[in-house]
């Protein structure tokens, strides 16, 4: 596997990543928006009505009839954060040329495909439709209500927000339902040129062989944009957590409590120790023997399941179970009592088993064209693609139990949040 970064021109980056053996290519383009509630909710909008017409393709019809003569080619628009900056994303996977039965140039035609979806969009009267936008509003709603449905989602976001209710950089990945409707469009168009003209950009491509489309697509994308000033992630400030914690509780049409443990957690995504907390969540709650599930779920019966949400970029970590009520107490005793356990040692057998278990996941990345996308994708916008699957592997290696005891350390909570659900005849 050979892996290249290029800069293509201030603010524009490019990484290109080729290995023969795979059958799929992966492009995508990304940009790093702001923070807020606008730039949310925005970002999340825009990557639907892009990705449903362009000038060349002005019908969803004609955009889906392209990708299907590009052998059922895939194009996926997704609004992603990272730390308190939202990201559209727009990505083309395809079958590779050599598997082309009657030479259509599928990366090419992948690549023309993307390139109009991102910076050709078809306007009606000097912005995008409003017919489209009304269309996307409600397939947003749907989205934003759709997380109601998943008992433990719907916590952990409620959590989240109140983790993070002093902080007004911070909105969730898909914006807010009540900012939506404001959304006109030409606010979403000034969006648009905004971001054309002064977000970041990370071109990433995965591909069996370097053929030249890419460097093609780059140079398009480099006669269309002009310099701007490189970005850089907005990140939380660890807190150290008060004295008290704080409780909250909230109630929903569910059967079951969710029961949220919200920590304050030190460490950055660029701190070259995502190793160290790797090993730390599958001892943790990851693995089919991690004290959670071993402790709290299986020997104690306190939970119907037990996990951990991470979010390393906001210094958050939300442990989370789904209980009944008459176990609340105990269930958050032993879920605070295994986090401090954690802290003071980790037996050897359980730091060698865990290590096996990640080691075997890791092979399995790099012959995955989309795990390898974004094993690199994760790092591209931190500025450091260096550090490759065996390296990463290799570095496992080398922890000791202390290294596990220091991840865990800087987890303390701060928020006990429930989400409590109704009684029998309420449901």
């Amino acid at each position: 596997m050979d892996v290249k970064r290029i800069n293509i021109k201030e603010g524009i980056n490019l990484t290109v990543i080729t290995d023969k053996k795979f059958k799929t290519d992966i492009t995508s383009v990304s940009f790093l928006c702001g923070h807020g509630p606008r730039e949310a909710v925005c970002s999340a909008l825009l990557t639907g009505v892009l990705s449903r017409s362009c000038v060349k393709y002005p019908s969803l019809m004609e955009l889906n009839k392209t990708l299907d003569d590009l052998y059922d080619a895939q194009l996926v628009s997704d609004a992603s954060r990272r730390g308190f900056n939202h990201i559209p994303t727009f990505t083309v996977s395809s079958l590779n040329n050599r598997y082309s039965l009657d030479r259509t140039d599928i990366r090419g035609g992948c690549l023309d495909v993307l390139y109009n979806i991102i910076f050709d969009p078809a306007w009606k009267n000097g912005c995008f439709d409003n017919k489209i936008l009304q269309s996307e509003k409600l397939q947003l709603k749907d989205a934003i209500n759709g997380i109601r449905n998943s008992r433990s989602s719907y916590a952990l976001r409620r959590c989240t927000e109140a983790l993070m209710a002093d902080q007004p950089l911070y909105a969730p990945r898909l914006g807010r339902l009540a900012d939506i409707d404001a959304v006109t469009p030409a606010e979403l168009s000034e969006f648009y040129n905004g971001m054309l003209k002064n977000s970041s950009v990370e071109i990433l491509s995965v591909s069996a062989d370097d053929d030249g489309h890419t460097d093609e697509f780059a140079s398009r994308i480099k006669d269309t944009l002009d310099s701007r000033r490189p970005g850089k992630i907005s990140v939380e400030e660890y807190k150290s957590p008060g004295k008290r914690i704080k409780r909250m509780s909230e109630k929903a049409g569910i059967s079951q409590d969710v029961l949220c443990v919200g920590c304050e957690y030190d460490g950055s995504p660029a701190d070259n120790r995502s190793a160290e907390r790797t090993l730390f969540y599958e001892i943790f709650f990851q693995n089919p023997t991690s004290y959670l599930f071993e402790n709290v779920r299986e020997k104690l019966s306190l939970c119907y399941y037990c996990s951990a949400l991470p979010m390393i970029d906001l210094k958050k970590m939300i442990i989370y179970a789904g209980i009944d009520s008459k176990n609340a107490k105990k269930a958050e005793e032993e879920i605070r009592k295994q986090l401090e356990n954690i802290k003071h040692g980790v037996k050897n057998d359980e730091l060698d088993r865990c290590k096996l278990a990640l080691k075997n996941d890791l092979l399995a990345v790099t012959d995955s064209p989309s795990r390898t996308a974004a094993w690199y994708a994760r790092r591209a916008f931190y500025g450091d693609i260096s550090e490759t699957v065996q390296d990463f592997s290799d570095k496992l290696d080398t922890l000791t139990s202390a290294d596990v005891e220091k991840a865990a350390s800087t987890a303390v909570p701060s928020l006990i949040f429930t989400m409590k659900g109704a009684a029998d005849d309420e449901v």
